[in-house]
């Protein structure tokens, strides 16, 4: 499924004139004038990059900006506000070295006119370089099974850092955001939408596979036309099929957990090229508690890339499987984890298949050849594949075809609001 480019486009200027108002707020003092007003002393500072520097005292902290054209205006505060969250979360109850929160603020808290923002600690290290990777997945496998040990009695958002805050209790993901942001359909614009939770994972896996039908109803460039549409179809019908094939009964209704959509190796800040220590994690966009066996996947990130490059060789893509044997060692030696929950959870998914589902139902722009489709179907089998085909009724499809039509007719004659079409047919 592609883009909609004319967005892209419009999203492109977007950001040009927030970095215009950025660098002219930088240039007349403003800026850093607004970041002195956070120190309990309110020295005055220096920006370079992204860091205030305040000098007297040594003190060194990060701004963070979500840029616009990047971050879609709709969700830019409670992205912040849930990252906020997930970061004090984590700094509370576990061990793992997070960056402390000094100030933050909403949209309308920001008289730059630059959108929410976040000023944390600055962890001073640098980013792994690509060949470095492997070497710190034992340190990384560390930070998943103390992640693990937070468990979650619902799916959904994150409670708000500020008690004041009211934000909608379903989980904002990568996969909503980016949908939003660069197809232009909000599946989850209605307020029921907004305000769900769920207390079961396969409850939530079929409420995600709807995202799927509602881009692909609504998003304009969804399709090529007749056979490419009929092609979606079918895959988004036998993929919502598969769901009871594919969740974990015992963590069905238990044990949700804290999910990072954008957690990975570029989240992590070593020491040095000499020191490859793990002192800090940053970067907790998209966070929200969602199934254990999500967070027990192989993550997307060991392929270098988001699932939907179509460019992905299938057969020369496979995952390394040194993390997840690093894990197994891991938690075998780590206090509490006796009974290898984690370890076990990664080895059901690859070898279930899960991970391939779990990669499709997270990530928007789904396409009947992407790469995970691919190997999901070599694990259900080609054969199981297209007997589910053959099962699907295309008459089905074809009333479901003439009945949106008839609608649209009576849209254009003023006979049917646009709402009413639309919570017609947005789910089928």
């Amino acid at each position: 499924m592609d883009i909609d480019e004319r967005i892209e486009l419009v999203k492109k200027v977007q950001g040009e004139l927030w970095e215009d108002r950025l660098n002219e707020a930088y240039r007349s003092g403003r800026l850093c004038a607004w970041a002195s007003s956070f120190h309990h002393d309110r020295l005055p500072c220096e920006l370079s990059d992204n860091t205030l520097l305040y000098g007297s005292d040594g003190t060194t902290w990060l701004l963070r900006l979500p840029r616009i054209g990047k971050v879609h205006d709709s969700y830019a505060d409670e992205k912040v506000a849930v990252e906020v969250a997930a970061i004090n979360l984590i700094r509370r109850d576990t061990t793992i070295p997070v960056p402390k929160i000094e100030a933050w603020g909403l949209a309308a808290q920001n008289p730059l006119g630059l959108g929410p923002f976040i000023i944390m600690e600055s962890i001073q290290g640098r980013h792994l370089s690509d060949d470095e990777i492997e070497t710190i997945y034992r340190q990384f496998a560390s930070i998943l099974l103390r992640l693990f040990k937070l468990d979650f009695d619902r799916i959904g958002s994150l409670d708000p850092p500020s008690p004041e805050l009211r934000l909608p209790t379903r989980p904002l993901t990568w996969k909503v955001h980016d949908i939003l942001q660069t197809g232009g359909i909000d599946i989850t614009y209605t307020l029921l939408w907004h305000y769900l939770s769920f207390s079961s994972t396969t409850e939530y896996f079929k409420y995600v596979a709807e995202q799927d039908w509602k881009q692909l109803v609504q998003q304009p460039s969804s399709t090529y036309g007749q056979y490419d549409a009929m092609a979606k179809y079918r895959t988004f019908s036998i993929l919502k099929s598969l769901i009871p094939d594919f969740f974990h009964s015992n963590f069905d209704r238990t044990k949700f957990k804290l999910i990072c959509d954008d957690l990975g190796a570029a989240n992590l800040m070593i020491r040095s090229r000499q020191d490859l220590t793990i002192i800090g994690i940053v970067d907790f966009e998209w966070s929200y508690i969602g199934p254990a066996q999500l967070f027990g996947s192989a993550p997307w990130w060991l392929l270098m890339d988001r699932p939907t490059d179509q460019a992905w060789d299938c057969y020369q893509g496979e995952p390394t499987k040194l993390l997840p044997v690093t894990l197994t060692e891991e938690e075998a030696k780590t206090p509490g984890h006796e009974e290898n929950e984690l370890s076990h959870l990664v080895h059901w998914s690859e070898h279930s298949g899960a991970m391939w589902l779990h990669m499709l139902l997270t990530t928007g722009f789904n396409d009947p050849c992407s790469f995970p489709l691919t190997k999901l179907i070599q694990h259900v089998g080609a054969g199981e594949w297209e007997r589910r085909e053959r099962e699907l009724d295309e008459d089905e499809y074809n009333r479901d075809l003439q009945k949106i039509e008839e609608h649209s007719v009576l849209m254009a004659e003023g006979k049917i609001r646009k709402e009413d079409f639309v919570a017609m047919h947005s789910l089928f």
